[in-house]
Parts: C-alpha cells; sequence; structure tokens
C-alpha cells in the first residue's frame, strides 16, 4: 500500500486502486509498447483526478477543525472523518468540494490543451486529455443524486434525515435510468454494473426505511 503526506493530509492508495484504474484505462486490450503507455498516462490521471477529488472533501473537513485521511481504494476513494460531528450544512459542503474541485481541475486541463503548444500523440497529450476526461466525467457522476455518490450525500443533507426513503426511491429511479441508457447506448457494461448495484442498494435501504 502507497501511503504519503498531501497538504499535511495522509494518502493511502490501495492496491487494487491501481488494478481498476489499469482495467478501466484498457490494461486487457494493450498488447504493445505504445497502448501500455496509454493505458499508464490513464492510470495517472486518474490517480491525479480522484485525489483532487478527495482533496477538495478532506481541505472542506479541516476547514471544520476536524481530523482527516485520504483513501483511494478500487473504483474510487472516500475522505475518513469522525461520523456524525457534521451539521447539514457543512455535510453538504464538505460532500459538494470533491466534485466542485475536480470539475475545476478539468476546466484547467482543458485550457491547457488549448493555451499550451503540445506535440499530437505525445504522452502529455494523452495525460491532459484522460485528465480533463476523467475529472468532467467522475465529477458529473458523482453528482447524480444516486446515494451514496456524492449528489445522493448532498440531497440526503438537503432533505435531512426524515425524508431518507425519498432520497433512496430517487437514487433507485435514477439508478435503473443510467444503467439502462449505459447498457443500450453507451454499451458500458462497467456503469451499468455500477448503476445496477446502486440501485439494489438504494432499493434494500428504502425497504428499511419503510419498515421502520
Amino acid at each position: 500500500m502507497l501511503s504519503f503526506r498531501f497538504l499535511g493530509i495522509p494518502v493511502f492508495v490501495q492496491p487494487w486502486f491501481w488494478i481498476t484504474m489499469a482495467l478501466i484505462g484498457g490494461a486487457l486490450r494493450a498488447n504493445d509498447s505504445a497502448s501500455i503507455l496509454m493505458t499508464l498516462m490513464f492510470v495517472l490521471a486518474g490517480f491525479i483526478s480522484i485525489l483532487c477529488h478527495e482533496i477538495g472533501h478532506a481541505l472542506m473537513i479541516r476547514k471544520y477543525r476536524f481530523p482527516t485521511e485520504i483513501h483511494l481504494v478500487a473504483f474510487g476513494g472516500f475522505a475518513r472523518f469522525p461520523s456524525g460531528q457534521l451539521e447539514r450544512k457543512q455535510s453538504f459542503l464538505v460532500t459538494a468540494a470533491g466534485p466542485a474541485l475536480q470539475f475545476v481541475l478539468g476546466i484547467i486541463a482543458l485550457i491547457a490543451l488549448q493555451l499550451i503548444s503540445v506535440p499530437e500523440g505525445s504522452l502529455l497529450q494523452a495525460l491532459l486529455v484522460y485528465l480533463m476526461l476523467v475529472s468532467f466525467f467522475w465529477s458529473i457522476l458523482n453528482c447524480l443524486p444516486v446515494y451514496p455518490l456524492d449528489g445522493g450525500q448532498m440531497l440526503s443533507s438537503i432533505l435531512g434525515p426524515q425524508r431518507s426513503k425519498i432520497v433512496h426511491l430517487i437514487g433507485v429511479f435514477v439508478s435503473v435510468a443510467i444503467g439502462l441508457f449505459a447498457f443500450f447506448v453507451m454499451r458500458a457494461w462497467i456503469l451499468m454494473l455500477f448503476m445496477g448495484f446502486f440501485a439494489y442498494q438504494n432499493w434494500q435501504q428504502y425497504q428499511n426505511t419503510v419498515k421502520r
């Protein structure tokens, strides 16, 4: 496991993070040096972008004077902090800070591609393109109103704990809709599996709230 500190915040990167990023980046199709290098650029871009996302959460947590640490795991990461300590407004801002900072990173990468003379087909161009794509896709995906994505958590902060069943019901419908779109239009089976898992998870949590 890789561990280091960034801006004074402990960061832990699990081996599965690298493996899943490589698989998403096309490692199974990389059969020559050029495609292997492109996969490595994707993994590096994913690492920078997702770390930036979690740094956004962590910096806002630290703003409220709570200890935090970042964990990058399979298919993403999280910023850990003492549970039950944030008010609803604070929780919303902590959650929103992650995708907001990551989206800004995507804009910076886009501007860099426009302003900097980057050689066509170079590793730097690939890194910037992947950084832009991952940052935009990941930040927008995380803002979907699907719990436990950031959008679902923000919706939960807005509606409050008394309306949690509404949060999970919305999560079910949005997950199913995005999953069907991913399967029939995008042919993105990984996204479809993610949405299927979130739909099942939200349905289970919805049923638990109804039984109370």
